[in-house]
């Protein structure tokens, strides 16, 4: 096998791994919204945190753990059962999710904005409309 053919496959394995890596984080952080497990969903926040939610007139930007209990206090006013997720889609370091947060009657849409950084992805921007 020549030299550049190794090259190439080091780095398509090296690629796919870290994919891999990343849609692993994004089902886990699906599935902690989906069980409101906000305990586990901490770790997921970035530093600072875009939150603009439904019934708050302005966007906010939030510390992990106040960005954190805003989403809970949200799901807990509101009684979410359930997230619904529609789509996924990368782009280039950007993860967005969206999806349909379900109470009862009523559904909210939201949209979360997550940015690979060297810990893994991070939310960094919430928006539930």
């Amino acid at each position: 096998m020549s030299p550049i053919r190794k090259i190439l496959l080091i780095l398509s394995f090296l690629i796919s791994n870290t994919s891999l890596f990343a849609q692993k984080e994004t089902e886990q952080i699906t599935q902690n919204i989906q069980t409101a497990n906000f305990s586990n969903l901490l770790i997921f926040w970035d530093t600072e945190v875009e939150m603009t939610i439904l019934d708050q007139i302005n966007q906010k930007t939030s510390q992990p753990q106040e960005a954190n209990q805003q989403l809970q206090l949200f799901f807990n006013n509101k009684s979410i059962v359930g997230f619904d997720k529609n789509a996924e889609r990368k782009v280039g370091n950007t993860v967005y999710i969206t999806g349909k947060l379900l109470s009862g009657t009523n559904k909210y849409n939201l949209t979360l904005l997550l940015q690979e950084t060297k810990k893994g992805l991070r939310i960094v921007s919430v928006r539930v409309s």
